[in-house]
């Protein structure tokens, strides 16, 4: 059985898709690929909306220092360490798309909002926390 979770990281897409940028030549291109999937996708699938979710993670890590690492496991997410190891790519120009692509995730057109929409305990964090990601990206 799958990690699911109301948080960006406690699902096992997002730590793949994680792990897809993290082995990438081109992670800047992966992030805007996903970005730009979900944007002109007609339906968001779940694995493309955690991809959207990854993206803007490190998107706003890196423009606003945002750490997503939890701080009581003591385990360090690969996105918080990014700009570090990346100094020369920019994702500042992806924000636009981001906020795009989250507020697309938050409507009916997308299975992860549906999904989280059956989860009536849960459903308002996870919401909570895409609004917040939005609010920090704009």
């Amino acid at each position: 059985m799958g990690a699911w979770g109301f948080k960006y990281y406690e699902d096992d897409d997002a730590y793949d898709f994680m792990d897809e940028i993290e082995e990438s030549k081109s992670p800047k291109e992966l992030i805007e690929d996903a970005l730009d999937t979900a944007i002109e996708s007609d339906f968001i699938d779940s694995t493309e909306g955690n991809a959207v979710i990854v993206s803007a993670t490190y998107i706003d890590r890196q423009t606003k220092g945002t750490k997503f690492s939890e701080s009581d496991t003591g385990e360090i997410l690969d996105v918080d360490t990014f700009p570090e190891r990346n100094p020369n790519i920019d994702l500042s120009d992806l924000k636009e798309n981001a906020v795009l692509a989250l507020k697309k995730l938050l409507g009916e057109d997308s299975e992860l909002n549906e999904l989280w929409l059956e989860n009536e305990e849960d459903y308002p964090s996870w919401r909570q926390g895409i609004e917040k990601l939005i609010e920090r990206l704009t």
